[in-house]
């Protein structure tokens, strides 16, 4: 229909279909109800994203399209608690997951979802007292929770001192996640506890390729290679985490010993003052500087620095043979003596130790043969070295009363009272524990209406 007559203007009441306004109503409507069913859908995409980058291991990721679900709905339901309580576990931020367990009960989540997610938060807490009864389900249904499982179970099975079970763990944690760089770096741990440094060496160097950023295993590596006189190898590796690191004092002094068994004695005592300058009270530099000058003829200098080293070590006998050679060669001969008897009582039992280092290697699970090394070194070597071979014996056998014993007297003896009273209480705890025990099984073993022979 229009108005007008012939020439005049035409004027549309009505447009046919098919016209401009049917094409743009027609696809808003659509978008409207795509965008419709998209908000309807939401939170469903959003957080079958987030399991799939949990699958994936991105735990960040995860958590942010957690967040997204949550845009257009202000309550959450026990699967979005479920998803939370994962993320909160990965991250390993505990409070959380406590927080969230109890919220998940309260949603009525699914109970063996929930016991479950318990169950790995108590492994990977190392409580394992309250879950082990509870590892073949873990075992048997690991989904993409492998990794915290294996770890739990690895260090599980070193507190139980079960070493064959540890290494095999690593092994198949390795096989079944061969791009994940921590059970080589754990297996390179593993054999530097069993004193194999050939299986160490190549531990981190395999972890090394997986994470070549990680300066951590670089360093390990480096150490492992300095232990086996692989020299040149050790030093590009310790000058390029000093490059990133230029007052790591351990580095420093790794890799002045590695210079100097390279012949350069000044390179060596460079590097050996530049960590006296980062840390100039540090026992380890001390005594590696004053040795490092009088390997190169400069006793005067030696002198004041291996004297200051051996006040705060003087069982040291190593030590104690530099300082008497350091003043016997500055003409201070009396002042020598007393040290060279030293000595000279030292010398055997120094050999016994490099023979029972020896047996160690051919029987690395000797707990008794490893207490006996960590006895002698902290009579004639150090204290603090003999804390390290106690604390070493403690990853493989974490209940081991003689050991928290013998820290708790060192400790005490180099001022740390913490850690003393630490280890203190932990063998109090140990003997009244074994006490109850033996006091119940005795209890038990009378016959009903008789009193124990003692009380009688």
């Amino acid at each position: 229909m229009f108005l007008g007559g012939e020439g005049g203007v035409h004027i549309f009441w009505f447009r046919p279909a098919g016209t401009l306004r049917s094409r743009i109503v027609v696809p808003l409507g659509c978008s409207i109800g795509v965008l419709g069913l998209l908000v309807y859908f939401w939170s469903d995409l959003c957080l079958w994203r987030a399991d799939a980058q949990l699958i994936e291991r991105k735990h960040e990721a995860a958590a942010r399209w957690i967040e997204q679900s949550l845009w257009f709905r202000r309550r959450i339901d026990p699967g979005t608690c479920l998803l939370q309580l994962r993320v909160a576990r990965r991250r390993q931020d505990f409070r959380e997951v406590e927080r969230k367990l109890q919220e998940a009960v309260q949603l009525g989540a699914l109970r063996p979802e929930v016991e479950r997610e318990r169950w790995l938060a108590q492994a990977q807490t190392n409580q394992f007292a309250a879950m082990e009864e509870h590892w073949p389900q873990l075992l048997g249904d690991q989904r993409d929770d492998g990794p915290e499982i294996a770890r739990a179970y690895y260090n599980w099975s070193m507190l139980h001192h079960n070493l064959a079970q540890a290494e095999k763990t690593l092994r198949l944690w390795h096989e079944d996640y061969p791009r994940d760089a921590e059970p080589l770096a754990l297996t390179g741990r593993f054999y530097e506890a069993m004193v194999n440094w050939e299986g160490a060496e190549d531990a981190y160097r395999r972890a090394s390729a997986q994470a070549p950023g990680n300066d951590d295993y670089r360093l390990s590596l480096a150490n492992a290679l300095q232990v086996r006189l692989k020299t040149k190898e050790a030093i590009p590796i310790y000058q390029e985490y000093l490059s990133r690191h230029p007052g790591d004092v351990v580095a420093l002094q790794k890799l002045a010993q590695c210079v100097a068994s390279d012949g350069d004695l000044e390179a060596a005592i460079q590097l050996l003052r530049k960590a006296m300058q980062a840390n100039p009270d540090d026992f380890t530099t001390q005594k590696a500087y004053g040795e490092m000058l009088l390997s190169a003829g400069d006793a005067s200098a030696a002198v004041p620095v291996l004297e200051k080293a051996y006040r705060t070590v003087p069982e040291h006998a190593n030590l104690a043979n530099s300082l008497a050679r350091a003043l016997k060669e500055c003409g201070r001969t009396a002042e020598a003596k007393p040290l060279f008897a030293f000595v000279a009582e030292s010398r055997p039992q120094l050999d016994q130790l490099l023979g029972l280092e020896k047996q160690l290697r051919r029987e690395p699970e000797n707990l008794e043969l490893r207490m006996k090394i960590a006895s002698l070194t902290a009579t004639y070597v150090s204290r603090h070295d003999a804390i390290r071979w106690y604390e070493t014996l403690l990853q493989i056998a974490p209940h081991y009363g003689p050991a928290h014993g013998a820290l708790a007297d060192l400790y005490q003896l180099t001022g740390d009272v913490k850690l003393a009273e630490h280890h203190a209480r932990y063998v109090l705890q140990s003997t009244q524990s074994t006490n109850a025990s033996v006091t119940g099984s005795t209890q038990r073993s009378v016959p009903s209406g008789e009193a124990p022979s003692d009380a009688r």
